[in-house]
């Protein structure tokens, strides 16, 4: 005879006449994913996450002020709506995933929001406009092939074409599509852009891919713009370590092996939010001053009073609260 049962912290199970459990796969395995328990935990830390909100709520009103004080030129179109709107894309989905207690998955964002972070305040190092530069012209040739992947004849259709050639395109809109690509082509024709562009050509010829803008500018990699910056610290011990979590290759923080047996830590780890708080608002904050110092020069001791009075108690808050997920040993 056949019946079912639910521990409280597991799935439904089957029995079978053998009494060999037989999970039921339509529901989540409680050891690996408690979505309810993640969430309750997360809610411990409320006011942290409710620190992220604040900020991302500050970032996405100091874009529109930055660029209405700003000579509204590429450089203020460059660093406010695309690497500062990115930026603050990362740090609004940390606070999504924190409010899960999806701690692992926030700290792919994290990643993001460091290497966001370094290339804006490397921007702003020095010889910021050849930079933005070459951001532009980047974002220009990426624009231009995905258009002319799918206009016929173009050496960009060929290369696409397992992708594209289902596609329909309405007359109208590849006759658009077709104007862009030119006004592009006119663009990167024309002084400084057509000296940069040139920069691009070689590796795309022979790989058939771009490199990134900040590698033609002269960057070897994001450890390198680090090391110009005096971050080496923070890029070997935070970055790197996030790489590892992003490619899925850091065994310890998933497994641990011990005398005959495995232990699984769960998908979801809400025990390490405030780590995490810390390190976005830090993020958020380094970059917001260098924001206000480049785009509304003189409001940097507003800020730091607003931080002094609403945000630093939260901000360097130690928690007294011990969370302990289960593990799942096999």
């Amino acid at each position: 005879m056949n019946y079912s049962s639910r521990a409280s912290n597991g799935p439904a199970v089957l029995l079978n006449d053998m009494d060999v459990p037989i999970i039921k796969l339509d529901d989540a395995h409680k050891h690996l994913l408690d979505r309810d328990g993640a969430m309750a935990m997360a809610a411990n830390f409320q006011d942290a996450i409710d620190l992220v909100n604040e900020l991302i709520n500050y970032g996405t009103n100091l874009v529109v002020r930055a660029f209405a004080s700003s000579d509204r030129d590429l450089k203020a179109i460059c660093v406010l709506f695309v690497q500062l709107r990115q930026f603050l894309t990362h740090l609004d989905g940390v606070s999504i995933l924190l409010a899960a207690g999806n701690c692992g998955t926030a700290d792919l964002q994290l990643r993001s929001l460091l290497e966001g972070a370094h290339l804006i305040e490397w921007t702003f190092a020095k010889d910021t406009e050849a930079k933005i530069q070459y951001l532009y012209v980047g974002n220009l040739r990426r624009r231009r092939e995905w258009d002319k992947s799918v206009i016929s004849g173009t050496p960009e259709f060929a290369k696409h074409f397992d992708v594209t050639a289902g596609l329909q395109i309405a007359p109208e809109d590849l006759k658009e599509v077709t104007a862009e690509g030119a006004k592009i082509d006119a663009l990167l024709g024309k002084p400084p852009f057509d000296a940069i562009n040139a920069k691009f050509t070689p590796h795309y010829t022979q790989r058939g891919f771009d490199e990134p803008w900040y590698k033609v500018y002269g960057a070897a990699s994001i450890r390198s713009i680090a090391d110009d910056l005096g971050r080496l610290k923070e890029y070997t011990y935070i970055y790197s370590v996030l790489s590892g979590v992003t490619h899925g290759s850091d065994i310890w923080k998933n497994v641990f092996f011990g005398a005959g047996k495995i232990e699984i830590s769960p998908l979801r780890e809400p025990q390490h939010l405030p780590r995490v708080v810390q390190l976005a608002a830090t993020l958020a904050i380094r970059i917001y001053r260098l924001i206000l110092c480049e785009f509304r020069s003189g409001e940097e001791q507003n800020f730091d009073r607003k931080y002094i009075h609403e945000w630093r108690k939260r901000f360097l808050r130690k928690y007294d609260i011990e969370l302990m997920p289960q593990i799942m040993t096999v």
